[in-house]
């Protein structure tokens, strides 16, 4: 039998500051306490549960079975208990106060700036706001209760996690300008030999996309490089470092004004889906039910054409 009556909530917050860095000294830093502190508060509540929530290794603190269960139970606390003044304006009407909504880097970038710019005009007092990642990263959080909102390309769910299409891009091979690739109806393995392909980090939906894209094209290119976000790989391409496959979402300037361009052939552009994700079990807080209800009742085509307000210079 747990022994948690009249605990507060520090020790619960020392233990999920631990978890999260790994360390007694890290959390100590984040706190301002000591070290000794740490431990103490540790060491009562792992007294209080009556077992050991952490091992303790030269690499750091690592979780125990009991720890990670405990650890989903306090991050799911600690959500409820920071949406609580959300939950207090709900009663008197009111849609204010931070949304958190997770994201990866594409439509992080180049798809909600605009879509929650809108929301805000339309609930002045809300304040959302971006925590960018890659779609393992989100995926993390929102199972954390890290986030109550998240928004990544297609990636497979735990079943404790639901979603909603809200928008579409195309993924497609992207190359500079004048390369002459880009003309090739039908690119077949002799077109790729030779060249470099540039690829998001493992943990990406674009890097998954690119896989299901090119499929068994894949090993007909020299080498594949890795590079840590979107816009390096654009500047990579434009300035004839490789090809990549990219969201039509991020290259839509770039197209316009003519410094990268989707190659013709048809089999290299695919249409992919975004969705909006958050727990099965997480009730939302006004703002964020507001924010779900207005993304996924005004679901959005794929940005796929180059905007036209951008003049080639």
């Amino acid at each position: 039998m747990l022994m948690l009556d009249n605990f507060n909530l520090y020790p619960l917050h020392v233990f999920r500051l631990v978890a999260r860095s790994g360390s007694v000294t890290g959390a100590a830093q984040e706190l301002f306490i000591s070290q000794p502190a740490v431990s103490a508060h540790l060491k009562a509540l792992e007294s209080a549960i009556g077992e050991p929530l952490f091992e303790r290794t030269p690499r750091g603190m690592h979780l125990t079975a009991t720890g990670a269960v405990v650890l989903e139970q306090v991050n799911r606390l600690f959500a409820l208990y920071e949406e609580i003044p959300v939950a207090v304006g709900a009663l008197r009407g009111q849609v204010r106060g931070e949304i958190m909504v997770a994201a990866s880097s594409t439509p992080g970038a180049y798809l909600l700036p605009e879509l929650l710019h809108s929301f805000q005009q339309k609930y002045p007092e809300a304040r959302p706001t971006l925590r960018l990642g890659d779609s393992a990263e989100v995926l993390d959080w929102l199972s954390n209760y890290q986030a109550p909102l998240g928004v990544i390309g297609e990636m497979p769910l735990a079943a404790s996690l639901e979603s909603e299409e809200i928008a579409t891009d195309q993924l497609q091979l992207v190359v500079a300008a004048g390369d002459p690739l880009y003309r090739v109806r039908q690119v077949k393995p002799e077109h790729l030999r030779g060249r470099t392909l540039l690829l998001r980090e493992e943990g990406s939906s674009t890097r998954a996309g690119a896989h299901r894209l090119l499929g068994a094209r894949f090993s007909q290119f020299e080498r594949v490089m890795e590079l840590p976000s979107t816009e390096a790989i654009k500047q990579a391409v434009a300035s004839g470092l490789g090809v990549a496959v990219i969201s039509s979402l991020a290259t839509r300037l770039e197209e316009t004004v003519g410094t990268l361009q989707a190659v013709r052939d048809p089999q290299l552009r695919q249409v992919r889906r975004f969705f909006l994700v958050k727990r099965k079990d997480r009730t939302l807080n006004a703002g964020a039910a507001a924010l779900w209800h207005s993304l996924t009742t005004c679901k959005l085509e794929a940005m796929s054409k180059p905007l036209r307000s951008v003049r080639k210079s």
